[in-house]
This record gives structure tokens, C-alpha cells and sequence, in this order.
């Protein structure tokens, strides 16, 4: 008796599961990131954005080989097939902006695209994200090249550009087409913008007028040197983002200003409402009026209110919202489309929430009621157009109500609600650490254990210190 109640219990469960999961079976679209540049993969793309003027394109967790690779198929597809030919960035405009300069005056081989990919915060300096280098060189010479800028407003926060050293580069390089204004001093202006790049730290009120000054003389250096650059690049909007970066500089100083330097606990949320006037911006000044957005979930989402995070390591409530997404989506209504791709399972690195920026090799799982559906949904990985008249609230609650997710190594009251927040979701079923060589992964894993290590180290030294010691103690006995 027994054995029949656990079988009809077994068997109405399943039915129960398939039946919830049926639906959704007959609108994801299957994906493949080891097949990330074959186009025909995206065709469900284009019914989506055929009127879209904006396409947003997330991360939940940085440091992925999965996440950029499949964003850079769909940038691929939507840049061939969509007239998508600008992609904006996190970061600075003079940063992109200088490695663009010599990516397109380079000879384009490895190296090149080295060099290219600098101009990129660190997060995104690697292996797979310089894919979208190498794409992009591909390009230029086509009917659609693609270009590459920001969107946001933080200057000098480049791998290889931080700091003034993104506004040395940026007059060494306008220099090779034209004579800067008569009273320009390399090195007084580099001094002058410095307090504007990576995050302020530098900054104090008392630089406001200095930088304003700075970027006044740059504006006028700009308005001469434009068109020589249009001359060199008439296909590619170098001269047209060129034109648009002295008001990225003011919306900078306006970070600065209204932080009175570094301030971790507004600095999300000023960033965000400034990139989002930078970005209107772009869109207003670029050929055919559209634009990719790449950037962390924390950017791109439809943010439903001005959360905050009750504690982000000593910080407490820490503003992160309305972001750029939220603030798009109620300026252009339906022409904006977002996608973010989340994480079943799986290892990779992770940053932590603390002020140094730890990061450490660690376990992913989504053991959430969303992720057990979505995991049921396929076994492979997938896109899900989450605007679908195919769901519903009465079938798919968890859909339309916040839940957590994962979110880098952070463990907070951070939830989204996937329906109202995105547009598009990427599955992963299982994600894996960029394809760094394994003692680049094991030394930028341990930074995360800085304190242990260091520890450890001076134990060791110590032991090793005492032994000798005693040895040389035993043999002058």
C-alpha cells in the first residue's frame, strides 16, 4: 500500500512539474557560449529589437569566461543585422578614447588589441572580453564598423589608463592632429583634470574652478582638432564622441563636487544619474541615434525604487538606485530592451564587499525556487524573453516577485524582480573563471585571503627564523 501512495504521489508530482514547466520549454531559445559568434543562435533577437533604440547588456557576476562571450555574439549579431554601431561602456570617455585612437592607427594584431583593452576597468581585462577588441577591428573597414566609448562618467579608472595618466594620453595623441590653444601646458593641464579621474580620490572643493578652466580650454581645443580627425575617419564616429567628452568632463566634476571627493555611500547613485544624462547625450550625437550598453546588473536594471543595501562592508545604507536602466526605460519607454545573464551554477572569481576590492575563487549556486525553475526549463543554457504574454503571475510567481540572486560574493537584502526589472534573461547553467592561465587565478584568488596569508607568512618566517636559531644554538654547544 505503501509503494502505490509513493508511486501516485511521484507520478502527480511530475505532472505537476512538467505542466509548470512546459510553457516556458516553448519560449526559451537555446544558447551556446562555445558557439558565442554563430549568428544563427541570435536570430530570436530580431523580432525583439527591431524598434528598440537602446539595448542594455548586464552582468550579474564580473569575471566570467560565459557572461562576455555571449554578449559579444549578441553585439555582433545586433551590430551585422541592426545598425548597432555604437557600444558604451563602464569607465571614461578619454580612456576609450585614447585606445581607440591607436587601435585604428595600429597594425591590429595581438598586441594591438593588448593595448586596446587597457582602456578597460580590470574587471574586464580579460581573455574573452578582448574578443570584442578583435571583432571590433574586423569591423572597420565594413559598412557598420563598430565603435567603442562610455557611457559612464568616471574618468581614468582604465587598467592601463588611470589616474591623469588617461589625460596625458588624450592631449599626446590630439597633438598628432593638430597644435593645442596657445596657452596650453601639457603638464598644467594634466594637473588640472587629475582631481576628476579614478573615483575623485584626489579631488577637494577647492579644485572646482581649475578643472572647469581645464575643460574650458580643452572644449576650445576641441572645436579645432575635430575636423582633421573627421578627415582621417570619416566612416567612424572618432570626431562626433570627441565633440560630446567636454560635457562627460563637466558631469564629472559634478561627481566630484557633489561628493566633496571620494564618498562610497553616494557615489552609485550620483554616478548613475549623471551617466544617465551622458548617455541621452550619446544617443542624441551618434549616427542613426543608437547605442549598446555594457555594464554591471547594479547599472542596467529597472530598478522598481530607490533601494538601498542595509550594510556593503563599513558602509551603512548604501544608495544604489534609480540607475542608468531604470532612468532610460522612463525617458524612451519601449524603444530601451534590457538583458542580464544569471548563473545556475558553477566557480569563478568573485569581489567581495569590502573597500579593497577583495577578490577570491568561489562556488556559484542558485538554490533559489527561480533558479529550481529555470533549471528545470532546459539543460542547456538559454535566453528567456521575460516581456512574453506566455507568462503570467498565477503561473510563474516567482518571476514576478523579487527574489535574491547571485550578486558577486555579496550577501545582502539585494533582490530584483525579474519581469519588472529586465526585459531578457540569459540562463548559464554552469559558469566557469576566465581563461587566465591557473596562477593568475591563484594569485588573484588569494588577495581575498591577504590577511590569513600574510599571517601564515610571518609564522612561517618566524618558524623559520626560531629553527635557525636553535640550530646554530645546538652547534655552538
Amino acid at each position: 500500500m505503501n509503494r502505490v501512495f509513493l508511486l501516485l504521489f511521484y507520478f502527480f508530482s511530475s505532472q505537476y512539474i512538467n505542466g509548470q514547466v512546459t510553457p516556458l520549454q516553448n519560449i526559451i531559445n537555446d544558447i551556446d557560449s562555445d558557439d558565442y559568434l554563430n549568428h544563427n543562435q541570435y536570430s530570436f533577437l530580431s523580432p525583439i529589437v527591431n524598434d528598440k533604440d537602446v539595448v542594455l547588456l548586464g552582468e550579474s557576476i564580473h569575471l566570467t569566461r560565459e557572461f562576455p562571450l555571449l554578449r559579444i555574439g549578441m553585439i555582433k549579431y545586433l551590430n551585422q543585422y541592426h545598425d548597432f554601431n555604437v557600444i558604451a561602456m563602464e569607465g571614461g570617455a578619454t580612456d576609450y578614447w585614447v585606445t581607440q585612437d591607436i587601435l585604428f592607427s595600429s597594425e591590429k594584431n595581438e598586441s594591438d588589441f593588448t593595448e586596446a583593452l587597457s582602456s578597460f576597468p580590470f574587471i574586464w581585462n580579460t581573455p574573452e572580453v578582448q574578443k570584442l577588441i578583435e571583432y571590433q577591428a574586423s569591423t572597420l573597414q565594413s559598412t557598420n564598423p563598430l565603435y567603442i566609448t562610455a557611457y559612464d562618467v568616471q574618468q581614468g579608472i582604465g587598467q592601463g589608463t588611470k589616474n591623469e595618466k588617461a589625460f596625458k594620453l588624450l592631449a599626446e595623441r590630439l597633438m598628432r592632429y593638430s597644435d593645442p590653444p596657445q596657452n596650453f601646458i601639457l603638464e598644467d593641464w594634466v594637473a588640472a583634470m587629475s582631481p576628476i579621474s579614478n573615483h575623485c580620490i584626489k579631488y577637494e572643493s577647492s579644485d572646482y574652478q581649475k578643472v572647469l578652466s581645464a575643460i574650458d580650454l580643452f572644449e576650445e581645443w576641441v572645436d579645432s582638432v575635430a575636423p582633421e580627425i573627421k578627415k582621417q575617419y570619416p566612416n567612424i564616429p572618432h570626431d562626433i564622441i570627441l565633440k560630446t567628452m567636454p560635457k562627460s568632463f563637466r558631469a564629472s566634476l559634478a561627481l566630484c563636487d557633489e561628493l566633496g571627493g571620494f564618498n562610497m555611500s553616494r557615489y552609485k547613485v550620483v554616478r548613475d544619474s549623471l551617466g544617465f544624462i551622458n548617455t541621452m547625450d550619446l544617443i542624441q550625437t551618434i549616427p542613426n541615434n543608437k547605442i549598446l550598453i555594457w555594464g554591471h546588473l547594479s547599472h542596467v536594471y529597472y530598478d522598481s525604487q530607490d533601494n538601498v543595501i542595509s550594510e556593503y562592508g563599513e558602509f551603512k545604507n548604501l544608495a544604489v538606485g534609480p540607475t542608468v536602466g531604470e532612468r532610460l526605460k522612463d525617458a524612451l519607454g519601449s524603444k530601451v530592451y534590457t538583458i542580464i545573464p544569471f548563473a545556475e551554477s558553477g566557480s569563478t572569481i568573485l569581489i567581495y564587499n569590502d573597500l579593497n576590492l577583495d577578490i577570491g575563487y568561489s562556488k556559484i549556486e542558485s538554490s533559489s525556487k527561480l533558479g529550481d525553475l529555470l533549471s528545470k526549463a532546459s539543460e542547456k543554457d538559454f535566453f528567456l524573453d521575460l516581456q512574453s504574454s506566455a507568462l503570467t503571475a498565477e503561473d510563474y510567481p516567482e518571476l514576478f516577485t523579487k527574489q535574491p540572486f547571485a550578486l558577486e560574493g555579496l550577501k545582502s537584502d539585494f533582490k530584483i524582480n525579474y519581469t519588472s526589472d529586465m526585459d531578457g534573461l540569459i540562463w548559464i547553467k554552469k559558469i566557469q573563471a576566465p581563461d587566465w592561465p591557473l596562477f593568475k587565478i591563484i594569485l588573484i584568488s588569494s588577495l581575498h585571503y591577504k590577511t590569513q596569508i600574510s599571517l601564515i607568512f610571518i609564522l612561517g618566517l618566524g618558524w623559520i627564523i626560531f629553527s635557525k636559531m636553535k640550530k646554530r644554538k645546538n652547534i655552538n654547544k
